[in-house]
């Protein structure tokens, strides 16, 4: 309905294409990238991907296939998606990839003994790796992401000359010679600050808050499990933190 904005014959027109034996989810994937290609040419792009659920309101005897979202208390697909962003002047410059799904039922194999290719959280390095090919043309990609995309198969396998990570830590991971990266924080020295204005909303008045930076070189550690095997022992990353 909402695609054919009242119109009758639009309706009916979305749902035939929509109920094509052609039309498929990879086919309709596939197209999201066909003009990203073009635009990012010389170009440093920031490639930031993340996932959202797509609720739909229904009865357990109306579920068809909807998977459940959030807490469990919701049915629906979900849309992992990545796009990409000029650095240098904010403009969108187009969908990378990505993957549209749902969860057929609830796992009993605990997450830590199942392999990468059992979880869910795969979808953070597979749409990675799928950008290397839609951003070739671009000079250099930085890869952003949220915290559950803080996975060592990743920072093992996917930084190159001209593509980087920048992820927001959720392990506090061991580091070569002693300690985890909260100890080596705070050995480091801050180096910058800067002031940022925070827009007001429903919970907090408008005011400026004072920003510190500091960064340093670390070696993370391995964790041991299903997904170590190949891998390298050791990660040489880049540990920034904002105070």
């Amino acid at each position: 309905h909402r695609l054919g904005a009242g119109c009758r014959a639009q309706e009916v027109g979305f749902g035939r294409f929509l109920a094509n034996d052609k039309v498929t989810i990879a086919r309709l994937l596939e197209g999201w990238s066909e003009q990203t290609v073009l635009a990012v040419n010389g170009r440093h792009v920031l490639a930031i991907q993340d996932t959202s659920e797509i609720n739909f309101r229904t009865t357990p005897q109306r579920q068809r296939g909807l998977g459940e979202i959030g807490k469990g208390v919701g049915r629906g697909v979900l849309v992992h998606a990545m796009v990409g962003v000029d650095a240098a002047t904010g403009s969108c410059l187009g969908l990378v990839a990505g993957a549209v799904y749902t969860r057929p039922g609830r796992i009993q194999t605990p997450h830590r003994q199942r392999t990468l290719k059992d979880k869910e959280s795969r979808r953070w390095i597979e749409t990675a790796a799928a950008a290397k090919s839609v951003l070739a043309q671009a000079a250099s990609v930085t890869v952003v992401a949220d915290r559950e995309s803080d996975i060592y198969a990743e920072w093992a396998t996917l930084p190159g000359e001209n593509f980087h990570l920048l992820t927001r830590v959720m392990h506090d991971r061991a580091v070569a010679g002693g300690g985890t990266l909260a100890s080596v924080a705070t050995k480091l020295a801050f180096v910058a600050t800067r002031a940022v204005e925070l827009r007001a909303t429903p919970k907090r008045v408008a005011r400026q808050a004072v920003l510190s930076l500091r960064f340093g070189a670390v070696e993370v550690q391995r964790s041991e499990g299903p997904d170590a095997k190949g891998l390298p022992k050791t990660v040489a990353l880049t540990l920034v933190e904002v105070i």
